[in-house]
């Protein structure tokens, strides 16, 4: 399964972690795409942020992990 780390360009603490980054754009452009294509609004979301994808499940570590 896929996840995507999606970090704000100007605000490093603004950050997503999700596994389908359509729905996030979907839902951060939410308003703006109903006068645009989401072609359109997927350019804005990567003129502000940065994407990294990972293959591999991200699995919390807890104390007790060695």
């Amino acid at each position: 399964m896929k996840n995507y780390l999606v970090i704000d360009i100007e605000d490093g603490n603004d950050f997503y972690l999700v596994d389908d980054l359509t729905v996030l754009i979907n839902e951060m452009y939410e308003c703006e795409l109903f006068d645009n294509e989401f072609e359109v609004v997927k350019g804005w979301f990567f003129e502000n942020f940065k994407v990294f994808v990972s293959n591999s499940d991200i699995i919390e570590l807890t104390k007790d992990i060695e």
